[in-house]
């Protein structure tokens, strides 16, 4: 895409930050040189796209590789997609701005089941077929792969292949046989035969799909059957163990607010607690832990190519990750050679892990949040799911949380849980009212979170069935009313959400003509509450002639045909359905991680089996402390900035968070203010209006640092972002009393409406008054006439005019400028602006 082209679309759109494609750390390459190129598509808004920590895997590897280019693209935001089809322009990638039809290859994340409508609405912003078997050699190939894909059946048909199980080996297998295929040049059937011999490929237009009744008058059921009796089922790839060569160390800095913004350490993968539940603890078998020593290498070495000050600890359970306290030793001693605090996140603590080592280590490290899920509110339903926890437990942890110093708890509960009664829901209400009686601080809250259990596929419950949604409004009302109580919030998960993503888990392929039904209609980003619209999936859903109860709250025979039965995830089905019997025995299976080898099968205890990486000795350290940093001194500098191109598309705080990162990654330490939440020493001046370019803007910050200004100056240019320089850094000289001060700005208008005549009658007026909001939304008049201090008209289509400041009031040029020549507010708002300079009143 041309240049103009997306910066007249950035102006228009509320968050031009997600289009961008100019972070740090992404990967630059000419796409005409590779055998490759790529795209990997998110099928969300890039505010979660790009926190995903998957994608930053891949991204990474394939980069890593000279002949293949991978670029990323994420779900438009609905103003950004309008303007797409108004202008009748195509879905870009972010690196290059290639059209998602030019590329060798679109690869989608299948992380949720809400974004499938998104996927429909990235294909189609980029004129490729939905439908595999409607595209052809013009089109790329369209892949896939993610959670969601070991149930690959509702969207099989978009796709002509999809990667199932752990990809950091298998995308890079496929992608080599893509690059040999396209050489070859064989037809699309020889490329589809060639990977379909790779472990965890799955094609799907080498599988029939038949319909069968259980038994007279019932609902058909799937079966799916290969064409290739050789091949019955799709194997799951497994990478064996975590290296730290696969590790991105340096993943790609987000602008915006991500929901992660802080940098993710995968210390494990999989899980063999085994709750029922959950279809993570099945398919990310078996564990695999990453070495103490592998992790603060990366950790010490992401923290200098981010900039970042935040850690969070990404596994399925943190608190099971056996060197968790000398892995917390070795993060809070040897990651802050700058000085400053490094921010570590326990996404959550099993009840009864929290023991007193790692307690003590916590208490020196800045808390950011902790998390508890008792899943259930009485021990029989808890074992009915194999939490393996018990009210002393949940008791004994939320008790040590409150003693090192947390004031907020968060709860997560399930309704709906299979033999689930009234006396689980009231045990809740009981086990709240005991863990905020633990606390006598009158700031303590409790936050409890509730969704609606949903069964998974490859899942213990995968045959359960699914409460409607008028059942658990009425658990959930009913919560409501019971917990109005001093210091605790409950929330809930949307049920009309929680009903759809019941359909999709379990469904078959007669969900691709449901998917596009509803797409028609102007179904959108439907994991998103403001978006979500559930009339029309209603409408879509009886217009297929689709059955409610039969896709989602039937319960399944474990004899019956299942959609995903051709996808093998390892664990067995016969260990599922005995799984299954002892929940509704209430038995509690042991964690194998502990105790004797449960018989799931994931392990053949050659190539695959758990890496557990277990303390060399007693008193292991984990780490070396940091030697201590000598004393510098603290100066005080304003440092003034250039902000052009497109980095005139960054808000304020934006802008705050990018600066912040820069000193970080340049190894200047920021002096902090004191106190118990301490902040860093730096202001900016008044922000300015998104869209406007500038020349010179300025903040003040207090550096800890023996270099010169000119070295300062330096190490951050050699670290910031395209369109952001640092022009000079002085030392900091504080002005006696306000200063209303008058700024330079250049504005164009490319098709010449800056008129001489207009001009001379402003300027020849006492006084002309204006409207203009204010902070807080308010509308108040001034007179533009005492703001305005000098225009200069140089063409018809450029002009300079000089602005003053009034008691801390700024009248932005794009306002004074449609005023001054009547112009239009389509023409005002597509007005180029650029501040040139702050200059005497004099000049």
């Amino acid at each position: 895409m041309e240049n103009t082209t997306i910066q007249g679309i950035l102006a228009e759109v509320d968050q031009p930050s997600r289009y961008l494609g100019t972070e740090v750390n992404r990967v630059v390459k000419n796409p005409a040189d590779m055998d490759l190129h790529m795209v990997l598509a998110y099928p969300d808004l890039y505010d979660i796209g790009t926190s995903h920590f998957g994608m930053q895997i891949l991204y990474a590897l394939l980069n890593k590789r000279e002949n293949i280019y991978a670029e990323r693209v994420f779900a438009p935001a609905p103003d950004m997609e309008a303007l797409l089809r108004k202008r009748e322009q195509p879905l870009f990638s972010l690196e290059s701005r290639t059209s998602l039809s030019d590329f060798h290859v679109v690869g989608f994340s299948l992380l949720y089941e809400l974004n499938y409508t998104s996927i429909l609405t990235m294909l189609d912003l980029a004129n490729i077929p939905f439908l595999a078997k409607e595209r052809d050699a013009s089109h790329p190939l369209v892949i896939a792969g993610g959670p969601c894909a070991f149930n690959p059946e509702p969207v099989a048909d978009l796709f002509d292949l999809i990667i199932i199980g752990d990809g950091e080996e298998a995308l890079v297998e496929v992608a080599d046989a893509i690059i040999a295929w396209r050489k070859s040049g064989a037809d699309r059937e020889a490329l589809f035969a060639s990977v379909a011999t790779l472990q965890g490929v799955y094609v799907p237009s080498h599988f029939d799909v038949s319909y069968e009744s259980p038994s007279e008058g019932e609902v058909p059921v799937p079966v799916v059957t290969p064409k290739n009796p050789s091949k019955p089922r799709v194997k799951r790839a497994i990478v064996p163990e975590l290296s730290q060569d696969s590790f991105p160390e340096k993943p790609v800095i987000p602008f915006g607010k991500p929901v992660h913004d802080r940098l993710r350490l995968e210390i494990s993968r999989g899980c063999t607690r085994g709750c029922r539940f959950c279809q993570a603890s099945m398919i990310y078998r078996p564990v695999r832990e990453r070495s103490v020593d592998d992790l603060l290498a990366i950790s010490k070495e992401s923290l200098v190519t981010t900039g970042y000050n935040d850690i969070s600890l990404l596994s399925l359970s943190t608190g099971d990750y056996e060197q968790l306290a000398d892995l917390m030793k070795g993060i809070t001693s040897g990651c802050c050679a700058d000085g400053e605090k490094v921010a570590v996140s326990l996404p959550s603590i099993r009840a009864g892990r929290l023991n007193a080592e790692l307690m003590d280590i916590i208490k020196n490290v800045r808390k950011t949040g902790f998390t508890i899920a008792p899943e259930a509110g009485t021990q029989r339903l808890r074992d009915v799911i194999n939490k393996g926890i018990t009210e002393e437990d949940i008791v004994g942890t939320v008790q040590s949380a409150f003693e090192l110093g947390w004031t907020t708890i968060k709860l997560y509960f399930m309704i709906g849980l299979p033999t689930e009664t009234q006396a689980d829901l009231e045990g809740i209400v009981e086990l709240v009212k005991k863990l905020r009686g633990l606390s006598r601080n009158k700031r303590t809250a409790i936050n409890v979170s509730v969704s609606t259990f949903i069964p998974k596929p490859h899942s213990v419950f995968q045959w359960d069935g699914q409460i409607t949604r008028e059942e658990a409004w009425e658990k959930i009302c009913w919560l409501k009313e019971q917990l109005r109580m001093r210091g605790v919030t409950l929330k809930w998960g949307s049920t009309d959400i929680s009903w759809l993503e019941g359909i999709w888990s379990r469904g078959d392929r007669r969900l691709s003509s449901l998917l596009i039904r509803a797409w028609n209609k102007g179904c959108r980003l439907d994991g998103w509450s403001e978006h979500m619209n559930l009339g029309l999936w209603k409408e879509a859903v009886e217009e297929e002639g689709l059955d409610w109860e039969f896709l989602c709250q039937r319960e399944r025979s474990v004899e019956e045909s299942l959609p995903w039965d051709h996808i093998d995830s390892g664990v067995t089905k016969a260990y599922l359905v005995s799984e299954r019997q002892r929940a509704l025995a209430a038995q509690v299976t042991a964690d194998c991680r502990y105790g004797d080898c449960s018989g799931c099968g994931i392990c053949d205890f050659e190539t695959i089996q758990p890496v557990i990486c277990l303390p060399e000795g007693e008193g292991s350290k984990g780490g070396e402390p940091t030697p201590s940093l000598p004393e510098m001194p603290h100066v005080k500098y304003t440092m003034t900035f250039t902000k052009m191109g497109n980095a005139r598309f960054f808000g304020h705080l934006e802008l705050v968070n990018i600066i912040m990162k820069v000193f970080r990654r340049a190894g200047l330490s920021i002096e902090q203010s004191q106190g118990y939440h301490p902040r860093p020493k730096l202001t900016f001046s008044d922000p300015m209006p998104l869209g406007m370019e500038s020349m010179e803007e300025r903040f003040v910050v207090s550096v800890i640092s023996d270099l010169s200004a000119d070295e300062i100056k330096d190490k951050l240019n050699q670290n910031l972002i395209e369109g952001i320089e640092i022009r000079d850094v002085q030392l900091f000289v504080k002005t006696k009393g306000p200063k209303d001060e008058v700024f330079r700005y250049q504005v164009t208008e490319p098709t010449g409406l800056f008129d001489a005549d207009q001009l001379s009658k402003f300027m020849e007026l006492n006084n002309f008054t204006i409207e203009k909001k204010g902070k807080k939304g308010n509308k108040k008049e001034y007179d533009l006439k005492l703001f305005v201090k000098g225009v200069e008209i140089l063409t018809p289509s450029l002009l300079t005019i000089d602005l003053k400041g009034i008691d801390g009031v700024v009248i932005r040029p794009d306002l004074a400028v449609k005023h001054i020549f009547s112009l239009t507010d389509d023409v005002s708002a597509h007005l180029g602006l650029l501040k040139l300079c702050r200059i005497d009143e004099a000049c």
